[in-house]
């Protein structure tokens, strides 16, 4: 796509009124929505073999997900807590400390099952390798991801490793009491404090409320609109789009701290989801990127090839 992309006023805030400053998706239907919505991106487009690979992922962690259900609370109070004294100042899980205690590899492998049948001929080799992976090669892939070492990890076998590492991250996030709200909003998830994949702006109940989502843990925090996700400036913000300035995706870029994070709009496209529509727009980033912004925040099946 070589079109230049158009930008458009900052919009208007979104009306005072009550919301969740932290919400958690349920992750089976989270995970089934996702794959649909990539299934959907990908026909005629031009990534489109690795959109319907991203699908079968996003399917398999659902289906990891209904198999660990039952034992992920006590998983996650075991390895994911912070202690109540701290919470206020401190994330509620670890990634990290999940990443090392390694049970997480458990749902690489159910993942695996499902995804090794009916792989392609050109990605039965990676998923052959990561079957053949040594446990302590996993936990130290684990770890190096968790720490967003990602150079440290082969870019082919880094988006599975990811996907069923995060899957326990988020089963941890889901039993762990949640931080106490702060007047400061993070550009970083309270719950995990990992980076986000992009913001989402809610139809329905929550119309126009700006949410952004967690790229691990599945977390969603609030964020009014019209500010740098960043750096909070609201002063010098330019919204970056393709085709039209009603654009599902945009990018944010801030001429402040020069960075910018996609604003995916359900109030535009209802199907729209996060991990999905990002995925299907890395064109977008390419353009941002060309006029000298940073990305802030990372995509599951677009990890980059050094630390953040």
């Amino acid at each position: 796509m070589n079109e230049v992309p158009v930008r458009r006023s900052v919009p208007s805030e979104e009306s005072t009124r009550h919301f969740d400053p932290i919400l958690l998706p349920e992750l089976h239907e989270l995970y089934t929505a996702r794959a649909a919505r990539l299934r959907e991106l990908a026909t005629g487009h031009e990534l489109e073999a690795y959109l319907r690979l991203a699908a079968d992922v996003a399917q398999a962690q659902a289906q990891a997900q209904a198999q660990a259900q039952a034992q992920a609370q006590a998983q996650a109070q075991a390895q994911a807590t912070v202690s109540p004294e701290s919470r206020s100042n401190a994330v509620a899980v670890d990634p990290v400390e999940i990443a090392r205690q390694g049970t997480w590899v458990t749902h690489l492998d159910t993942m695996l099952d499902q995804l090794i049948p009916g792989a392609s001929p050109a990605i039965t080799p990676h998923l052959d390798a990561l079957r053949a992976m040594s446990t302590q090669a996993r936990l130290d892939a684990g770890l190096a991801l968790a720490q967003h070492q990602f150079h440290s990890v082969s870019q082919a076998l880094a988006p599975f490793l990811w996907a069923a590492f995060s899957l326990d991250v988020a089963l941890a996030a889901r039993t762990v009491p949640l931080p106490v709200a702060s007047s400061e909003e993070s550009p970083s998830c309270p719950v995990c404090g990992s980076a986000p994949v992009a913001s989402l702006i809610y139809k329905g109940t929550r119309q126009g409320l700006r949410y952004l989502h967690c790229s691990l843990c599945e977390s969603q925090w609030h964020m009014v609109r019209a500010k740098c996700t960043n750096c909070a400036d609201a002063g010098n913000l330019d919204y970056l789009s393709f085709d039209s300035t009603e654009a599902v995706v945009r990018a944010e870029s801030c001429g402040h701290c020069h960075s910018y994070l996609k604003v995916i709009s359900q109030e535009r496209e209802p199907n729209a989801e996060s991990v999905a529509d990002d995925l299907a727009t890395l064109v977008l980033d390419d353009a941002a990127s060309a006029e000298g912004y940073g990305r802030t925040g990372l995509n599951p099946f677009a990890l980059p090839d050094q630390a953040l």
